[in-house]
């Protein structure tokens, strides 16, 4: 073996195609040797490591990151973790589960080898087939469900967990989700398995609530990142208000922990997340000097959120690049592209020459809160800063905000902007209304399609390079190709 490092990592992704990297870290010991060997490489005594299991994680991000004043019950489904895909428990200032699906019963793992049979990433492009669900005719999408309903089921003999009906473990769905798919139009499999996971999750919910008698709900895991199952979720008469975590996949693991650990040591509640700009933020200096070595237009302004708001108005397409970055997987504000939401062609305008995203993908929006009722069907008030929520739209909407909602059926992921919480986007957004007559703009995250969302400086100026966008706003200075 002449370079055993890549041997190494290519017999471990062998494995994990095979579906037994769990076997080998079993057997070897892998997982915890490696973690204990960082452990030695930190200088820290073993006797501080505390482990604690992947779905207590997210049950805590979801109950201890989001302000709860009652009782809440706790929904986690994922792909799986430590052995686990779902969990339901109740938070009542403390976290205790009450029903736990073993995994090989994953709705997660139908949707992402359904995802992988589709020719998309799975574990990336999920939100894809979400869109594209949409655009199904009900006949196919009935026809369909007729496969879908033969994977997994609530469980029989306990209406809190799921059940695989199949033979075989959920992580090796894929050759049996391509077999049962064979013939069904591209659309039909989109819209079976969005209605799949959508109707086990509302009927999971149902039956906790019947269970407990709690109608107040938070979630996390991956699964709750299907913003229209979190909506089918908001709708349930049952359900008398619904908190997400923001971003909640297995990036909120450490944030889970390390609440939860907190919680059980001290004994002291949580202060929850107030808002999610966590990441980093640059200097006027550091602009400058970035700048200094650009050939572009540059002009400094005291007011950039009124020149932001000109340009947006005009129907120009505008990256701004402020304050600290966002946290998660969502753009906020901070690390946006902006433009008009009610020029319809916008979607092929960013599509096109900036994003390069799959042509069915809506775009979404950005909304003062005091406006935001005029635009979204929200009887039940659910707070949505974050936009891991999707809302049925009312129809000024589509006059308004035509190009930041589904073009089909005319939902919307919407971010609501108080001014408490982003001050300068408040005012962005303020400053386009005063033009236009329309509180919200369209907001897209700063990034070419299958890059991360831009965090540095540099990382800003080469993406506006790369990408077809004239006009970019760092800080206070007014960048122009």
């Amino acid at each position: 073996i002449s370079n055993p490092p890549v041997f190494k990592r290519k017999i471990k992704d062998l494995l994990q195609r095979l579906h037994l990297y769990g076997f080998y870290k079993r057997v070897h010991g892998y997982e915890e040797q490696r973690l204990y060997h960082v452990v030695e490489q930190l200088g820290l005594p073993k006797e501080r490591i505390t482990r604690i299991d992947h779905h207590t994680c997210h049950a805590s991000a979801a109950y201890y990151g989001i302000p709860q004043d009652e009782p809440s019950l706790i929904f986690t489904c994922d792909g799986g973790g430590d052995d686990v895909c779902a969990t339901v428990s109740i938070g009542d200032g403390q976290i205790t589960r009450i029903a736990t699906t073993p995994k090989g019963h994953s709705i997660g793992n139908l949707y992402s080898r359904t995802t992988l049979v589709m020719g998309m990433k799975p574990w990336e492009h999920e939100w894809k087939l979400m869109g594209l669900a949409s655009y199904a005719h009900e006949y196919g999408v009935k026809k369909a469900m007729k496969v879908f309903s033969q994977f997994i089921d609530i469980a029989d003999q306990n209406p809190l967990m799921f059940q695989n009906l199949t033979d075989t473990p959920s992580q090796e769905f894929y050759p049996l989700v391509r077999e049962k798919t064979e013939g069904l139009r591209f659309d039909w499999i989109a819209g079976a398995v969005q209605r799949t996971t959508e109707n086990l999750l509302t009927r999971w919910v149902r039956n906790a609530i019947e269970v407990t008698g709690i109608h107040k709900i938070v979630c996390g895991g991956g699964v709750f990142m299907n913003i229209k199952a979190n909506m089918d979720i908001a709708q349930l008469p049952e359900v008398n208000d619904i908190s997400v975590f923001p971003s909640c996949g297995d990036e909120s693991l450490a944030m889970g922990a390390a609440w939860y650990l907190y919680h059980k040591l001290t004994g002291e509640s949580v202060d929850p997340l107030s808002d999610l700009y966590l990441g980093p933020q640059f200097s006027e200096q550091e602009y400058r000097d970035a700048l200094s070595h650009e050939l572009y237009t540059l002009t400094h302004h005291t007011c950039i959120e009124a020149v932001i708001a000109d340009h947006l108005a005009k129907g120009d397409v505008v990256a701004n690049f402020q304050g600290r970055m966002e946290w998660g997987a969502r753009a906020l504000g901070n690390r946006s592209i902006l433009a008009n939401p009610s020029i319809r062609d916008m979607v092929k305008e960013l599509n096109e020459r900036i994003k390069y995203r799959t042509w069915w993908m809506p775009f979404t929006f950005s909304v003062l809160e005091e406006d935001a009722e005029k635009y979204l069907v929200n009887p039940k008030k659910i707070d949505a800063p974050y936009m891991i929520m999707a809302f049925d739209t009312h129809a000024l909407a589509e006059e308004d905000l035509i190009a930041a909602i589904h073009p089909y059926d005319l939902t919307a992921r919407p971010q609501i902007v108080k001014k408490a919480t982003n001050p300068r986007y408040y005012r962005i957004i303020n400053e386009f209304k005063k033009r236009t007559g329309v509180g919200a703009v369209l907001n897209t995250s700063f990034n070419l399609h299958g890059d991360p969302i831009v965090c540095t400086v540099d990382d800003a100026l080469s993406t506006f390079k790369a990408s077809g966008l004239r006009y970019l706003a760092l800080g206070n200075y007014f960048v122009e190709k």
